[in-house]
């Protein structure tokens, strides 16, 4: 490129054009003569006239104001969009989800819904996932040991219904017990929605409660008489604690405390939702210990629901005396709340707007409040009508013989919305259909005795089934992980997929039975859910994962492996863990055949991967060094010599690699670095043989095993000591930062790089020399060597390579390829799985 000059040049230069002549308004052009521009040679007629009249536009300048208008004017024409004689007709096309059309999918999926016989005995089958963490540990450990002197009184006034109430109390003997202090037996607010006088004592069993907490918490039923003078005998003079929503503990020891010295008597109220879920496992312990172990509901509520239990089971006796319970919202209010449209027409607008008014005076009136019904249901967010109930639940398998407890307030027009569901359960029942009325009597006009006897019968159904959110369905799901071994047993529907599925009326019962399907199939998976620190301990009944557990990551250690990329974690095996992993190595090189394979495995030359390699996947496979064959093709020392490693579904087909594998402290470790669906992709057993143990040249982890977005993450475990003489790891320290340098694709003709590797610079690496039973954490973008072992001793190591599986995309061109995807170390909370 020459350099551009602005200065007037001479010689043999092009001359510059002459300058534009200048325009005036009044300037006209003559007459064209002939031989002029006009009148070319060549020209036809029509040509010339064009040309003549662009000449004359074009001097009047303001002619390009309405030249777009023009232009759009022609191309409307063109096109034949507009028409002068007819007005055109924009057609209204009705959002998703604004009707309400699942009674026209009931009607065409009836025939073929009834006529289906292929699910029996789903109730039997339903459930299928087992625990695969450890040992399940619920949350509650007893203390049998005394308590200090008391710092003084703590009331708290529980408002809400049942179980908003029943946080309150849990959460005030956390309170209490963590400021030993002693607790007042909490007083119920009566409120306007539930409607219900009922006190502490005709809920729960009060002297049960005071028991069960007595070597934890002082609990008493009333403040003592010579504290209560200095009061008047007046709760109301009591210094009262407005807390935040979810304030920490801290907070209270902080600021509650020291008020509480003081004065010796503190109320806070409302107490509610005042203690966040992240608290300290002294914390989370009473909670536990207070919601499972000490409430237990009042003598008569409780025997009658007993009652109703033991009667579901007779009536269930040909399913083995199992049954379903579902909690069913589909009361007045919730239907208001919802602000959702059903198929009620006037009368039902009439009723929503009268029930919100009562309820939530002016909330939904609000100058500038859209109120979008299509929209909500389309999200997730309405009720699910019996109607919808029973689709779903014959869509998961369940035959209309199966018997169901419907635990639910009031229905709203029950006569018209529950016909459905009774045609497709006709063995349907609730508390009123089981209990006569002279033993319901007691419990009438009381809706929080009312709401216990329902969580009494749907907490011993075999299957428990969720329709909308809340606090009853939230403590029942926990309350079931802890009496089943930390199983749920629940159906929680995905509503938002649900909403696109009613919405289709051309549906066909096949497809729609299918994907019912998955959906009670995802439920049973979701079934064991590891609790996270932000998680509610009513739901997620057992320890926060990363407490307490061996091998769980500090702020500090978190800090090391994110700024260099690595971590070095000694003493994550025991000497136990080591002796029996390398035992069962020799036993299974024993049993080994040697002559059935003479696989190769070399980092040097990946090209020449063979079948035996790719079918490794899902299986324990032998692979020699490279240096093991003499030119005869013979091995030059015994096998146990000879192996390069062994892999690469060790953790899932051997019991003392997979009880190492799917250890707590491994768990906790993924936990700690933030995975939600973690799986093992593939392990190894390396032996880096002495003297001819190969060198595994610079490469990163994500480049073997990628996901979308990358997530892979190796642990490598030495079972003896690894140095620099035998070949030990060696790193780039912060090469994680600059992201994945190339990919290992396998195609239709093997495997190859899709690009060449960098040059590194040696003195940039540095050596990670550890003692056996040390585990290195390697992040998945690392770049990581090691050196042939060219000395005496070997260097053996257990190797896994673990990717996420929530919200990631597993990429169908890496040289995996797996038929079924592995079982998770855990399941937190989340919706998407892998597609291998």
């Amino acid at each position: 490129m020459h350099p551009y000059n602005r200065l007037p040049s001479s010689g043999h230069n092009s001359p510059s054009p002459p300058p534009s002549p200048l325009r005036s308004p009044r300037f006209r052009h003559g007459r064209s003569k002939p031989g002029g521009r006009f009148n070319q040679p060549g020209r036809t007629l029509i040509q010339r006239i064009v040309w003549h009249l662009l000449s004359v536009l074009i001097r009047r300048q303001g002619f390009f104001l309405f030249a777009p208008l023009l232009y759009i004017a022609g191309m409307l024409l063109y096109m034949g969009s507009v028409s002068f004689e007819v007005v055109p007709v924009i057609s209204h096309r009705l959002a998703p989800g604004s009707v309400y059309r699942s009674p026209q999918l009931y009607a065409k999926l009836r025939p073929e819904m009834d006529a289906d016989n292929s699910s029996a005995d789903a109730i039997s089958t339903v459930w299928k996932h087992s625990y695969k963490s450890g040992e399940w540990r619920p949350c509650v450990n007893k203390s049998s040991g005394g308590l200090a002197d008391s710092n003084g009184y703590i009331y708290v006034e529980a408002n809400g219904g049942l179980n908003q109430q029943r946080t309150s109390i849990c959460n005030a003997v956390a309170v209490a017990g963590y400021l030993n202090a002693t607790l007042v037996i909490p007083k119920f607010h009566f409120h306007s929605i539930w409607r219900d006088p009922s006190n502490f004592s005709e809920i729960y069993d009060e002297d049960y409660f005071i028991s069960m907490l007595e070597n934890d918490v002082r609990v008493v039923d009333k403040i003592p008489e010579y504290l209560m003078e200095r009061f008047d005998h007046n709760m109301t003079n009591v210094y009262n604690f407005r807390i935040k929503a979810w304030s920490p503990i801290l907070y209270y020891e902080d600021v509650v405390l020291p008020r509480l010295l003081e004065e010796k008597v503190i109320r806070i109220s409302p107490f509610a939702n005042r203690l966040s879920f992240d608290s300290p496992p002294a914390v989370q312990r009473l909670r536990c210990l207070a919601n499972y172990e000490a409430l237990k509901f009042s003598s008569p509520i409780l025997t009658l629901g007993e009652v109703l239990v033991v009667r579901m089971k007779e009536r269930s006796t040909n399913y083995g005396g199992k049954y379903i319970s579902v909690h069913l919202r589909f009361e007045e209010d919730m239907v208001a709340f919802s602000c959702c449209v059903f198929d009620g027409g006037g009368q039902e607008n009439e009723d929503m707007k009268a029930a919100r008014e009562r309820g939530w005076k002016g909330k939904f009136t609000k100058p500038g409040r859209v109120i979008r019904p299509g929209a909500i249901r389309v999200n997730g967010k309405c009720p699910l009508t019996p109607l919808e109930v029973g689709l779903m639940l014959r869509g998961m398998g369940f035959d209309k013989n199966t018997f169901i407890y419907l635990a639910s307030g009031k229905i709203y027009n029950a006569e018209k919305s529950m016909a459905p569901l009774l045609e497709m359960f006709p063995n349907l029942q609730t508390k009123e259909m089981l209990a006569s009325e002279e033993e319901l009597a007691p419990f009438k006009n009381y809706s929080s005795r009312m709401a216990a006897i329902d969580y009494t019968v749907c907490l011993h159904s075999e299957v428990f089934v969720t329709t909308q959110g809340g606090n009853f369905p939230h403590f029942l799901i926990g309350h079931r992980r802890y009496m089943y071994g930390g199983h749920s047993k629940t159906i929680r529907p995905d509503k938002r997929k649900l909403a696109l599925l009613f919405d289709n009326p051309q549906i066909g019962w096949k497809t729609f039975k299918r994907h019912l399907l998955g959906m009670r199939s995802h439920s049973d998976s979701k079934g064991y859910e590891i609790k996270r620190p932000n998680d509610s301990i009513y739901t997620f009944p057992c320890p926060d994962y990363a407490m307490g557990i061996v091998g769980s990551l500090s702020p500090d250690q978190l800090q090391t492996f994110h700024s260099q990329g690595y971590l070095v974690m000694e003493s994550f095996a025991s000497a136990e863990d080591i002796e029996a992993m390398r035992n069962r190595m020799d036993q299974l090189l024993q049993d080994f055949d040697c002559s059935s394979t003479a696989s190769i495995f070399s980092t040097t030359n990946q090209k020449s991967t063979d079948n035996y390699f790719y079918d490794s996947v899902d299986k324990i496979s032998f692979f020699f060094e490279e240096k093991a064959f003499g030119s005869d093709g013979e091995l030059r020392q015994p096998k146990e010599l000879s192996i390069n490693k062994v892999g690469h579904a060790l953790h899932e087909l051997d019991p003392v690699f997979k009880g190492f594998t799917f250890s707590e402290k491994v768990s906790g470790l993924f936990i700690s670095l933030g995975y939600r669906r973690p799986i093992v992709i593939q392990s190894m057993y390396i032996f880096k043989q002495p003297g001819i143990g190969g060198e595994v040249v610079p490469h990163q982890d994500n480049s073997f095993l990628y996901t979308d977005p990358p997530t892979c993450t190796g642990l490598w475990l030495a079972l003896e000591d690894a140095t620099i003489t035998n070949g030990c790891l060696w790193a780039i320290p912060g090469s994680q930062k600059n992201g994945l340098v190339r990919r290992f694709i396998r195609g239709e003709d093997g495997v190859t790089f899709d690009r060449p590797s960098p040059e590194y610079d040696q003195k940039d690496f540095v050596p990670i020399e550890v003692k056996a039973g040390s585990l290195v954490v390697i992040h998945g973008d690392l770049i990581h060597q090691s050196f042939e072992n060219q000395s005496s001793k070997s260097r053996h190591a257990y190797s896994l390579h673990v990717v996420d599986t929530d919200g990631c995309r597993w990429s169908q061109d890496n040289w995996i390829r797996r038929k079924v995807e592995p079982e998770p170390l855990y399941v937190s909370s989340s919706d998407l799985k892998l597609d291998l």
